[in-house]
């Protein structure tokens, strides 16, 4: 099943009410000025299995400032309307990220 096929329907809603379709939109990245670390909203996330979405924000740099870990919000459909929410730390693999 391709990534694509797993992707969620997306509507976002302007200031006055209008609905937009996002067709095919798979993260949002969210920049605030330089001393705050970046946060990314991945939907459906490839590393995460099951129907879910991840607010993922880097928390740990080595010596050369470089990312080696990062916390995540994960929301997942529960039943009967509810949420199933988890706040997880992982570690970058750094050399798999490098053969990407």
């Amino acid at each position: 099943m391709s990534h694509e096929s797993r992707l969620p329907r997306l509507q976002g809603v302007t200031p006055d009410g209008q609905v937009i379709n996002l067709p095919l939109l798979s993260e949002l990245r969210l920049e605030w000025d330089a001393s705050l670390l970046p946060a990314t909203l991945v939907l459906s996330p490839e590393h995460l299995t099951g129907a879910s979405m991840s607010l993922e924000v880097g928390s740990g740099e080595d010596e050369a400032d470089h990312l080696t870990d990062y916390g995540m919000i994960v929301l997942r459909p529960g039943a009967c309307n509810i949420v199933d929410i988890s706040i997880e730390t992982h570690h970058l693999d750094v050399e798999a990220k490098n053969q990407d």
